[in-house]
């Protein structure tokens, strides 16, 4: 009982020396609230002066800073906010795999945003599917593409919604269980959406990206000031070096004292210290060259991240761009973002791993998130850094509730016109299509608040397969189709066998697991395969007398009518591209197994010195390229 009541009362001090944080998260949701409001007016403007509901549901015009500001918003999301440190606390500079996933998303938009783009002005998308119905005249084609770019999103937004929810059971020790953050969370994104639509996604994902800059910016400083650099703490017999008695650790987690700190010991002689402070010392396993296996995840991490711009919520913003500039500004602001919002990170993760032993018991143990052990012991250093951990947490609500946002609405509009509209009630209403809009939003919420309460961070893994094994078979329809006469039947066909034989090498036997090629690839380079093979025993292009999209599109897009819609358009330079291309691929480390020095070089491990510089190449490289991108006159 005494136990149980010193408990309670260390628990109640804990709630008392939150409070402020508490006050800050109430204040975020009402300043979303509020704009809300905003976007509510908005809208109605829109549709006061002529808008048709669609419309002003799912599209409108932004500028570039707001265009920039809600991609930023949209792309660092839960994954890394809460990913990139949690994987830097475990796996140390592996986590700079995530630098050259920006350069490789800012590739793949290069590659397709240019014509979708135009495309767009020509012929009137409103859907991000479009293209595929445009270029293709196939119903069982459309459907099959537009589960392919929907279903994906289910899994992300599952992971946004339990991201949000431990990070608010975490910061309130549990007092709002997970499933009541959820809730929390679908109500208020839901309610948002409702109101403003568009308007509100943008606005808000604005105001969020402000958050997540300062947050980002202050945290690589204040770790800075407090624990000092990576290459200061590289050696084993760094300034920061101590030992902590782990028999004190037990004591105090098996007493339920959550935030006294273990006992130190002199030395590490003793078997019961362990080293802290030093990366070299409590971390030595983050300065060895990384594995083959390592190796291959970094690879595919980044090939993978080629498919991620045709996201739907992603080729929205292609849509509501003001104008061509304000695309290519998005693509330059994504490229040098990357290291704003994945270094901070990086940097948590290693502080984390390397000092956890010596905090307080709710600032270790593998229960607790990089995120959360920060949080924690910055708010014990005083006001300013409580100020600090206040911002952080907002900016963590802000990316992952800004990425969940989009994505449902990106979702909503995509089935609303592709399967609604498209299939099952092509003369349906404005009105009608909204709402249908509005019924799938609810439905996607509900169906990842009941799937997030099964799992947990641990799970992030296998959602982020199954999503990307299945977004990555609509890359030949988009790639191959935008490019190259390719026909409707190889299309379908090979979205068809990629499916079947990513989900053979997920769920029963990878034929190249051996080779660490995860089950998503599998599946992706079989699509590629047959694609290629129906496509010379088909030796045409021609699609199959189908009128769907006829209507609506008029004659069947060709590359020719591509090619005749891109004249007076200078599309990125496809050699700086492919140069970048390089660069990208060229961070993995591959080069440690042919001789490459190992060892430190400035305090860090050579190979992470190594990648660092060739995503900074890559970054380059690929800006320049953008940059090329430009009508003479004005870019529309």
């Amino acid at each position: 009982m005494a136990h149980a009541a010193e408990a309670r009362g260390l628990e109640d001090a804990a709630h008392e020396d939150n409070a402020l944080l508490y006050a800050c998260i109430v204040g975020y949701l009402l300043l979303m609230a509020l704009i809300a409001c905003v976007a509510y007016r908005r809208k109605r403007v829109a549709l006061d002066t002529g808008a048709q509901a669609v419309a002003a549901q799912y599209g409108g015009t932004f500028n570039p800073v707001m265009l920039v500001l809600t991609t930023f918003s949209s792309v660092f999301s839960g994954y890394t906010v809460m990913g990139v440190p949690e994987e830097a606390s475990s796996k140390g500079y592996l986590a700079l795999r995530w630098l050259p996933t920006v350069p490789a998303i800012a590739i793949g938009m290069l590659l397709y945003y240019p014509r979708l783009r135009q495309l767009s002005i020509d012929r009137g998308y409103r859907s991000p599917n479009d293209f595929v119905t445009d270029r293709y005249r196939s119903k069982v084609l459309r459907i099959c593409c537009s589960l392919c770019t929907c279903i994906p999103q289910l899994f992300y937004l599952t992971v946004q919604l339990v991201s949000f929810a431990e990070l608010l059971s975490g910061i309130t020790f549990g007092a709002v269980p997970k499933l009541w953050g959820m809730i929390i969370f679908v109500v208020v994104v839901l309610v948002m959406e409702k109101i403003g639509g568009m308007n509100s996604v943008v606005l808000s994902d604005a105001v969020q990206a402000l958050f997540m800059i300062a947050g980002f910016l202050l945290l690589l400083v204040i770790l800075t000031v407090h624990f000092g650099t990576l290459d200061t703490l590289a050696v084993a017999t760094c300034p920061t070096l101590g030992f902590v008695n782990t028999t004190s650790v037990a004591l105090l987690r098996d007493h339920g004292d959550r935030t006294s700190t273990p006992a130190r010991c002199r030395s590490g002689d003793a078997p019961e210290c362990t080293a802290f402070g030093c990366i070299g010392a409590a971390k030595s396993e983050f300065l060895s060259v990384p594995s083959w296996e390592a190796q291959a995840a970094h690879l595919f991490l980044v090939l993978n991240e080629l498919a991620f711009p045709l996201n739907p919520h992603m080729v929205q913003r292609v849509y509501i761009a003001s104008s061509g500039e304000a695309v290519r500004l998005v693509v330059i602001a994504l490229l040098f973002a990357s290291f704003l919002t994945v270094i901070p990170g990086v940097v948590a993760g290693i502080v984390k791993a390397t000092f956890a032993d010596s905090w307080a018991m709710d600032s270790q143990g593998p229960d607790v998130s990089a995120f959360s052990a920060i949080g924690n012991e910055l708010k014990r250093m005083g006001p300013f850094e409580y100020f600090l951990v206040s911002t952080l947490t907002c900016s963590s609500m802000a990316a992952i509730m800004s990425t969940a946002d989009s994505v449902i609405l990106g979702v909503s509009n995509a089935l609303s016109i592709d399967i609604f509209e498209g299939v099952f009630a092509p003369a349906a209403s404005q009105k009608a299509i909204v709402r249908c809009g509005t019924v799938i939003s609810f439905a996607m919420t509900v169906i990842a608040t009941i799937c997030g309460s099964f799992i947990s961070s641990e799970d992030f893994g296998a959602l982020l397969t199954m999503q990307n094994g299945i977004l990555l078979q609509v890359l030949p329809a988009f790639l191959l189709g935008l490019f190259f006469d390719v026909s409707t039947q190889a299309i379908l066909a090979g979205i068809i066998c990629g499916i079947i034989s990513f989900a053979i090498a997920w769920l029963a036997f990878n034929p190249l697991g051996a080779f660490f090629v995860p089950a998503p690839n599998v599946g992706a380079f079989v699509n590629f395969v047959v694609v290629g093979v129906a496509q010379y025993l088909i030796r045409t292009s021609e699609a199959p007398h189908d009128a769907f999209g006829q209507g609506k599109f008029g004659e069947r897009l060709s590359v020719g009518a591509i090619r005749e819609s891109m004249k007076g358009v200078k599309e990125p330079d496809r050699t700086l591209l492919a140069i970048g291309a390089i660069a990208v691929f060229a961070t993995v480390p591959f080069y440690c197994e042919l001789g490459f020095p190992g060892g430190l070089a400035w305090g860090f491990p050579a190979w992470s010195v190594a990648l660092f510089l060739l995503a900074i190449a890559a970054t380059v490289l690929t800006c320049s390229s953008a940059w090329t991108w430009r009508r003479v006159g004005t870019l529309k």
